[in-house]
């Protein structure tokens, strides 16, 4: 690969509004963002907020798996749409790409995802990537879009993975940013709150689990606000959120 990957994930309460609106202020500042760092990385998105964006057309809606596929179902194509808007502005086309578990514990399968992901990157073009919930089995999902970020990280020998969540990073005990984790020890994972989002799946349980296992093969992982001021690039140039250091690792 010519370029280092950068995975870029953002939850459902981040990227959508209370009314299960995309935030198209905060998605304007995304794609700008994304843009710069576009010639120096091949970057994937992976994205939450289809079920989110989707779900106020389900009368009704209680969560169940069925009306949860259903949501996706209306949600990706209104999600993909108002990404492609978004990075039109910056000249980039921008792919949707429904990833399910399969294609990860299948090697074959996994060899053609990266091969399309490469033909994108060549082309300039971003893959937007999100679970396939309209037909992924239930005993198969991925945990949530953590883990496919991670997976996605790891499989492609990704140099970052960056998690836009709802908080500023990992809090401790008192709310106060954690800057740095340079290892994952009990005090740190017992800071994680065992709450999730109204909207979304994970938490920062999941998020730092993910992140505990990306660093332990080498991938830096900054989890950070999705709201701050130049979020994305101050991750990258670390002076944002929370910084998990990576291990010396080679993933072959």
């Amino acid at each position: 690969m010519s370029k280092p990957v950068l995975v870029f994930k953002i939850g459902t309460s981040s990227i959508t509004t209370s009314d299960g609106d995309v935030d198209e202020i905060l998605l304007t500042s995304i794609a700008q963002q994304i843009s710069e760092l576009h010639q120096e990385f091949d970057i994937v998105i992976v994205s939450s907020g289809a079920v989110g964006t989707g779900k106020r057309f389900i009368e009704g809606y209680s969560g169940k798996i069925g009306e949860r596929k259903a949501a996706a179902a209306i949600g990706n194509p209104i999600l993909v749409g108002k990404y492609a808007k978004a990075f039109e502005a910056h000249h980039i086309p921008i792919a949707q790409s429904l990833c399910e578990r399969h294609h990860f514990s299948n090697r074959n399968q996994f060899l053609q995802l990266k091969d399309t992901y490469q033909e994108l990157w060549n082309h300039g073009i971003i893959p937007i990537a999100n679970e396939n919930d309209v037909v992924s089995n239930l005993e198969l999902k991925f945990s949530d879009n953590d883990e496919l970020a991670t997976l996605l990280a790891i499989g492609f020998q990704a140099k970052t993975l960056l998690i836009a969540t709802s908080v500023p990073g990992v809090l401790n005990k008192k709310n106060e940013l954690i800057p740095k984790i340079e290892k994952f020890t009990p005090a740190i994972l017992g800071y994680a709150r065992k709450d999730k989002s109204a909207a979304g799946l994970g938490g920062m349980i999941s998020k730092l689990t993910f992140a505990r296992l990306a660093t332990s093969l080498g991938i830096q992982t900054v989890i950070f606000g999705a709201r701050s001021e130049n979020g994305i690039i101050r991750a990258i140039e670390g002076q944002n959120g929370t910084i998990c250091t990576p291990k010396k690792a080679t993933v072959n």
